[in-house]
């Protein structure tokens, strides 16, 4: 049995990450696929006169997304007829730190990031996550680079629609992972 972990957004880089390694890598039977999903903490300065209402609600709304991406992309998931599909719930600043340490702490064998294909110029101002997790990862890492023609299959094939109420969607981890 083989742990893969793929790091989910809302972008179509993520859903084509899971596409390609369930199509390409992955025993559907016998290997566990987890996804992940980083609830980032809202950015505040120290002169900042947020109140903690205001914060409390940004909070869940961030989550909320979180969850909805996680919903979603282990719909799709399971559709494909991956049996072992665990969902993970993040939080903190800097996603792709969250995403190692997650990695080290399920023993991820493959971690599994998808490539947007920023230019210089915004990876300067932006950072890279797949970058990062590149350097820092404890294991193995794949990257899948979306290209035109995998944008255009998606595109192509049905998307699933997930009709579930997330508030008793209870089927994923919350990973404490602030850093």
């Amino acid at each position: 049995m083989v742990n893969y972990l793929i790091s989910v957004d809302e972008s179509s880089n993520s859903e084509i990450a899971i596409l390609e390694v369930i199509k390409h890598i992955l025993d559907k039977e016998k290997d566990t696929l987890f996804l992940i999903s980083v609830a980032e903490d809202p950015i505040t300065f120290p002169s900042s006169a947020m109140s903690a209402v205001i914060m409390t609600e940004s909070l869940k709304a961030i989550e909320q997304k979180s969850k909805n991406i996680l919903i979603q992309r282990a719909a799709i998931a399971k559709h494909l007829g991956v049996k072992n599909v665990r969902a993970l719930l993040g939080h903190g600043n800097h996603v792709g730190e969250a995403v190692c340490k997650a990695a080290e702490e399920k023993q991820i064998d493959f971690l599994v990031v998808g490539r947007r294909g920023m230019g210089q110029v915004k990876r300067i101002f932006l950072g890279s996550t797949s970058r990062y997790i590149l350097e820092h990862s404890p294991c193995n890492v794949i990257c899948i680079k979306e290209t035109e023609e995998m944008k255009s299959r998606l595109l192509n094939e049905q998307r699933i629609e997930q009709q579930q109420d997330v508030e008793n969607y209870h089927d994923f981890e919350r990973l404490h992972l602030h850093i």
